[in-house]
């Protein structure tokens, strides 16, 4: 007995020994998936903070676009006015409401325009002198026609904030660029970030814009973890002297860590001790102990390594379902593709429902055909790359073929990846059919008489500017008709404005009756007076028009109770001249009003031509 005693202490010692090591190797694996974890939470956070410093720079890039389509307005048509520039600006401020003001900075540096006045009152009288802190930004702005953001400030109107300069400019008489002021949007700090903040889930992160390390502004939450903070350098726009720091709170932390640890270690231990329980009492049977140690340890390894990828596998899971159910409710398309074999990766129900087609469908028609689905798809795709490589703007403005033929026009974002060696291509479309509909018809209402329906006097000194340098090339003769209805003002009188309205209108339809030509114009050059530009045209070809105006108006026999012929007559001036480099279009006019005069002076109803003295 005693030697039987003797015996087993070796096999005690071994099971005491397996016991701790069984113990501490529990320990070992607690601690490791204690430290997976706490690096998987710092991976969440680290994503969390890089997303949202993504969203605040694409959030304040979204609201500079708006700016930037109103300075190309003004840079492509002019100084608009005020009542057009106000009507397209306050649209931004309707659906942003981080900005403090939009201004207009005329080119002397002085504050013309302001939306809104209210609580910007202090601001009407503001000059951008060399002593303010932001004016070398501006003078950077105005030099290399491209906006700016700046650093925050102490306002005018109080607090402190951000101004993008974003420079204009009109066409002087030689149609050479000048700088015409800035359009500046203004940014009160809290305001900005507010809005900016406001879809963003308080109770995460406590959130601090820094400039040059030192923050302007703070949202915090009670309690948070400073040993899983980040911080993000932020690009606002083309400033990058601002960043992001995010501490995530502890409440968060607490809902992304698990109890997987604490039961792996509580797990292992109890089969420890039930382990060496087991061999204790099969001191006899050594071999079926081994066997049932060998078999314990793969079924805690197993229990512990599905645990461990089922975790990951729902994470990833779950990271992938929120991104598709977004992406598939957007209305706007978002799609990834090869462009090299034109493979499409990834696409939402938005890129193709709104063409017409079915998703297979569209799929091997961009595959065989891309041409059928983006116009011009190998220049497009050549575009992208330059604007990759340069400082072009990465959106596009193209045309999609839909399923019935027809061109939808879409607004494409798109930009080129290259991922372990391969090329990629992520791109996001709009459908802008409805705003370019819109541009294109302010554009003609710009240019239209609101009385007559004839162009007005702003297109009438656009259009014979241009006549004038294509003519001037072309060393070919340029005629303008002065056309004045003869004594209008007996004729509103007599008859009242609403009849002298009418005639204007019955005029203007016979102008345009009489021209025959697509590139003669007839123009309202203001009050009773009209003008016709008829380019590539000698003077007789000019006094020919004018006698059919003379016999059509007859024909009319439009009443008039203060004229000698008690008919409504014209007198018309015509001058003709060979585009030259030592004339000037207003050469032009004024010839035609001496012959305007000459006709008026020598009767009335008829028509006389300018001649050399």
């Amino acid at each position: 007995m005693a030697q039987h005693y003797r015996h087993s202490w070796p096999a005690r010692i071994a099971i005491a020994a397996l016991f701790l090591g069984l113990g501490i190797a529990s320990v070992k694996l607690w601690r490791q998936m204690q430290t997976s974890e706490q690096e998987h939470i710092r991976e969440v956070v680290r994503y969390e903070a890089t997303n949202l410093a993504s969203q605040l720079e694409h959030g304040l890039h979204d609201q500079s676009q708006g700016l930037l389509r109103v300075a190309n307005l003004w840079n492509q048509l002019g100084r608009l006015p005020e009542q057009q520039w106000r009507l397209d600006n306050q649209f931004s401020l309707d659906n942003f409401q981080g900005y403090q003001a939009i201004q207009w900075l005329g080119p002397d540096l002085h504050m013309r325009w302001i939306l809104p006045l209210a609580g910007n009152e202090a601001a009407i009288n503001f000059v951008l002198t060399p002593d303010h802190p932001n004016y070398p930004l501006a003078m950077l702005a105005k030099s290399t026609g491209k906006a700016r953001f700046s650093n925050s400030f102490a306002l005018v109107q109080g607090g402190r904030g951000f101004v993008l300069y974003t420079p204009l400019q009109i066409m002087d008489e030689q149609q050479k660029p000048v700088f015409d002021g800035f359009l500046q949007a203004v940014f009160r700090v809290e305001n900005l970030m507010d809005n900016l903040l406001k879809n963003i889930d308080k109770n995460k992160f406590s959130v601090y814009l820094e400039e040059f390390d030192k923050p302007i502004y703070s949202r915090e939450q009670g309690i948070t973890v400073a040993s899983l903070q980040q911080k993000i350098p932020l690009h606002l726009i083309n400033n990058q002297n601002y960043s992001l720091r995010l501490r995530p709170s502890a409440q968060w932390v607490a809902t992304l860590s698990s109890n997987l640890p604490t039961f792996v270690l509580v797990a292992g231990l109890t089969i420890s001790t039930l382990f060496t329980a087991a061999l204790s009492l099969a001191l006899s049977n050594r071999r079926r102990a081994r066997e049932l140690k060998a078999g314990n340890k793969r079924l805690n390894a197993e229990v512990t390594r599905r645990e461990q990828v089922e975790q990951v596998l729902r994470s990833s899971s779950e990271r992938l379902q929120l991104v598709l159910d977004l992406t598939g409710s957007s209305k706007d398309g978002l799609f990834i593709i090869d462009p090299q074999n034109r493979d499409i990766l990834y696409m939402n129900p938005a890129t193709y429902s709104a063409l017409g087609y079915s998703e297979q469908g569209f799929i091997k028609l961009f595959k065989d055909k891309p041409e059928q689905v983006i116009r011009d798809y190998a220049q497009w795709i050549a575009n992208v790359r330059k604007a990759q490589t340069s400082e072009h703007s990465s959106i596009f403005q193209q045309y999609m073929r839909r399923f019935d033929g027809s061109f939808q026009a879409a607004e494409i974002s798109a930009q080129l990846v290259n991922v372990s060696g391969h090329e990629y291509l992520i791109g996001v479309s709009r459908d802008n059919s409805e705003r370019l509909k819109l541009e294109q018809q302010l554009q003609t209402l710009s240019q239209l008489d609101g009385l007559t329906g004839l162009f007005n006097r702003r297109y009438f000194d656009n259009q014979l500017g241009g006549e004038w340098r294509r003519l001037r090339r072309e060393h070919l003769p340029l005629t303008l008709m002065m056309i004045d209805i003869d004594y209008f003002k007996a004729y509103n009188d007599q008859l009242g404005h609403l009849a002298g309205d009418d005639a204007l209108r019955r005029i203007a339809e016979l102008l345009k009756g009489c021209l025959q030509r697509e590139g003669d114009t007839a123009c309202r050059y203001g009050g009773e007076e009209f003008a016709i530009i008829l380019p590539n045209t000698p003077a007789e070809g000019g006094r020919h028009l004018a006698e059919r105006i003379h016999d059509k108006l007859a024909e009319l026999q439009l009443e008039h109770p203060g004229s000698p012929l008690e008919r409504l007559t014209v007198s018309i001036g015509i001058a003709c001249v060979q585009a030259n480099e030592t004339e000037l279009p207003d050469d032009l006019i004024a010839r035609s009003d001496k012959a305007l005069y000459q006709a008026k002076h020598q009767g009335r109803n008829q028509t006389c031509v300018w001649r050399q003295p």
